[in-house]
């Protein structure tokens, strides 16, 4: 029972907000922790002691952390038992992953770095802890969440929680965002993702090189709308519930500089690996020999942020290339130059990385820049290729479209001209897309 499925939309979604506003205020969180636990042993029962066991043993380390008081060495004892402990398990869970063993536990990535985020700023003093556990679930693993974030912080969500907006104007906005975010995954992911496998089944006999081409534009696109369409979705339920999430992706491939794709990227989890990772291990931000350590640091963990893979690794260390070369030598000329050709060398900075994202290996990636080169004696296209583009070039053209803000833009000028009428045609046209996406569920 995924985000994209029909039971949820249909049965749990519903079900969840008639228990959550028939409850009392004091207990909307309890009730909506429970129906996320619910929602997580749907999906992945077998895992579900891993969760529990995983937070509460992080919500005891944050207890006994207050009760320590100047107890310095007690406090850093059980600070890094759970530092420890969080590390080794998305370790060794993506080592599985990657071996084959065992598929990767729902949201364990996402609920072990926002528990651990909570954990270091309970210790450093820069968190209150109020020991109301299902808060603390409920901040945790959100179901709206679990798949792809974004990462927040318990402050952010307990100011809310004390002045809960439950508007219309709120409601409102959380179906538009829920339904943009559904669309994104089934009809944009799941179609680029449908393009990508019929491309990989082409015999080896009929590549091309704009087969290459495409299957790497389609898995950029395959990953790029799977995840900010789960993100979009959390961000429009998290609203039906009174809880406004921050963004995770803001139009990153209109960027003008790599360094600017890269705050626009999965903003949550940079914004934790800058606030954490390498301030937390006592570095100073200044200077040139810092300021490449912290770059490094950051786009590796960032790479790792999807898996333990060798390839992962390098396309962190291909964009900390780029962002150091930008900061201290090509940003002089980008700025002169007009936005419409740095948001070109973007671009194809971007997609020359999912050559090394998308590979199984160093050699796969090889293979690709060969052939999209040429360099394989691959015929420039033929049959097999152009038979894919001429039955998915819708797919791939609103891909392009909806990968700008141009869609926005339009709504700005329309509702600017039109405004008497625009709240009744845009829930009109979010209608028709929610329809148009069930209809391709089924």
């Amino acid at each position: 029972m995924g985000l994209d499925t029909l039971t949820f939309l249909f049965l749990f979604l519903p079900a969840s907000m008639l228990v959550f506003y028939l409850c009392p205020s004091k207990y909307k969180n309890a009730s909506l922790a429970v129906m996320s636990l619910l929602f997580y042993a749907s999906n992945d029962w077998k895992n579900l002691p891993i969760l529990l066991l995983s937070l509460l043993f992080d919500y005891l380390v944050c207890s006994k952390l207050v009760r320590f008081g100047s107890n310095q060495k007690g406090r850093r004892t059980i600070f890094w038992s759970s530092i420890l402990k969080n590390i080794l398990l998305m370790v060794l869970a993506m080592a599985m992953m990657e071996l084959g063993w065992i598929t990767m536990p729902l949201g364990l990535l996402v609920y072990t770095v926002t528990s651990m985020g909570y954990v270091i700023d309970v210790y450093n003093g820069d968190e209150r802890f109020d020991g109301k556990i299902m808060d603390y679930l409920l901040f945790t693993c959100f179901f709206a969440k679990l798949y792809a974030g974004p990462i927040v912080q318990y402050s952010q969500l307990r100011e809310q929680w004390e002045n809960r907006d439950l508007s219309l104007e709120r409601i409102n906005t959380g179906m538009k965002l829920s339904v943009s975010g559904l669309a994104k995954l089934v009809i944009l992911a799941g179609g680029n993702i449908q393009i990508q496998t019929a491309i990989q089944e082409i015999t080896p006999g009929e590549e091309s090189v704009l087969s290459v081409w495409f299957l790497i534009i389609t898995s950029t696109f395959a990953l790029y709308y799977t995840l900010t369409g789960y993100c979009d979705m959390a961000r429009g339920l998290g609203n039906l519930f009174g809880m406004q999430l921050p963004e995770n992706f803001h139009y990153p491939f209109q960027s003008r500089t790599v360094s600017d794709f890269f705050n626009r990227f999965n903003i949550t989890v940079t914004q934790f690996i800058n606030r954490y990772v390498y301030v937390f291990l006592g570095g100073d931000t200044n200077g040139v020999l810092s300021t490449t350590v912290n770059t490094l640091l950051t786009t590796m963990l960032m790479g790792l942020w999807f898996g333990i893979r060798l390839n992962y690794l390098v396309w962190g260390i291909y964009f900390a290339g780029f962002i150091l070369l930008e900061k201290y030598f090509l940003m002089k000329y980008l700025q002169k130059i007009p936005p419409i050709f740095d948001r070109m060398y973007t671009f194809v900075v971007v997609m020359f990385s999912f050559t090394i994202f998308s590979g199984d290996s160093l050699k796969t990636t090889g293979y690709f820049l060969k052939s999209m080169f040429g360099l394989n004696s691959l015929p420039i296209f033929n049959n097999a290729i152009l038979y894919i583009l001429s039955t998915n070039y819708l797919v791939i053209l609103l891909s392009f479209f909806f990968a700008t803000s141009l869609v926005s833009l339009i709504g700005k000028m329309i509702r600017n001209k039109v405004s008497h009428i625009t709240e009744i045609g845009g829930t009109i046209l979010y209608l028709g897309v929610f329809v148009a996406t069930v209809s391709f569920m089924i």
